[in-house]
């Protein structure tokens, strides 16, 4: 009889012919991963506020970008996140195995046949299936990080900014004169249109802005988002903190199913999370209802009520608040056209 193996690095136990821990990534033997490998291993997120401050996205998460993600999100994002690549580990093959091993083993078996391991997002699945990812261990894990990482940070009923009274600013958008900054240029439209902010994107590929003019610190604000028209590469949501034409931090998801946070200071932008899908958000040309709350340096970012991603970003004062929509390079030349409606914003206490 076999005796039995464990992992000397975590005790998480292992089958006779297993080369990589599942658990933790490290060499079976308990040897050290090979020169220029790292081993595959989960960063805890913090446990106070201090220790939130080093939060950094998840390492199972950029394994499931780097797995399921085939080919990311295409040019129109080189506008956004091209000047922060992460460097990905190097993984020999083995590992990479025992990577995605661990992922789609968190699948329950499909009984249509469909390789998952060849699927190159998990938003190209049908939706039997895609039910089942939403519903796997990888989702429920990031649902429990989010909230580890709200855990430590200040609130006011159970919110960072309170949202149970009247907002201190809304807009149903019936009203033309409503203060919003509209118009048009040789790339965009923004206008009011059909009792909501309509933005028209009509270059090849960019990004316009629609934003109320006027300065907000700390606050939470929530807005109704509709793509109505558009070739299958874009993005749009929300844009905060713009003390400047080119300094503001931007929200964003797409019709695929995907979110990512960048930030612009002095023309350059980065990243602060990669594109990375979530069953929060409705596909399509369904809507949206997207939130972001701002307090000081930390922020949190929602979509349909759900928690995606919390963030510190440094750097950023009070600055205008607005909507975005940005255009990948795409075959099919029609305009990008999004609706957005009943915003509402609430100052803090």
């Amino acid at each position: 009889m076999t005796p039995a193996r464990f992992c000397e690095n975590c005790g998480t136990a292992l089958d006779p012919s297993q080369r990589f821990c599942g658990g933790c990534g490290q060499p079976a033997d308990g040897t050290a991963p090979a020169s220029g490998q790292q081993p595959m291993m989960s960063t805890p997120l913090a446990a106070s506020a201090a220790a939130a401050s080093n939060w950094h996205m998840p390492t199972w998460a950029w394994l499931v970008v780097g797995l399921l993600t085939a080919g990311g999100i295409g040019g129109g994002l080189y506008y956004v996140f091209d000047s922060a690549k992460p460097k990905q580990p190097v993984y020999t093959q083995a590992q990479q195995d025992s990577i995605a091993k661990q992922v789609f083993d968190d699948l329950p078996d499909n009984p249509d046949g469909i390789d998952l391991a060849k699927a190159t997002n998990p938003t190209d699945l049908p939706p039997d299936l895609q039910k089942k990812f939403d519903n796997s261990r990888l989702s429920e894990q990031h649902k429990a990080e989010m909230a580890a990482a709200l855990a430590p940070l200040p609130k006011i009923d159970g919110e960072l900014v309170s949202t149970k009274g009247k907002p201190t600013i809304s807009d149903d958008f019936s009203d033309p004169a409503s203060g919003w900054r509209v118009g048009e240029d040789d790339k965009a439209i923004r206008e009011y249109a059909n009792g909501a902010l309509q933005i028209t994107y009509t270059a090849e590929r960019g990004s316009a802005m629609g934003m109320l003019g006027k300065k907000a610190a700390n606050f939470a604000m929530q807005i109704d988002a509709t793509p109505v028209s558009g070739p299958p590469k874009f993005w749009y949501g929300l844009a905060v903190r713009q003390s400047a034409a080119q300094k503001f931090i931007v929200f964003l998801i797409n019709p695929q199913g995907q979110y990512a946070v960048s930030k612009r200071e002095n023309g350059q932008n980065t990243a602060v999370e990669e594109p990375f899908v979530s069953a929060a958000i409705k596909k399509g040309n369904a809507k949206n209802v997207l939130k972001l709350t701002a307090v000081d340096d930390y922020f949190v970012f929602e979509v349909n009520g759900l928690t995606v991603s919390v963030q510190e970003i440094k750097g950023y004062e009070p600055g205008d608040v607005g909507v975005i929509v940005l255009r990948s390079k795409n075959d099919v030349p029609d305009p990008t056209k999004v609706s957005f409606d009943n915003f509402k914003l609430w100052a803090a206490r």
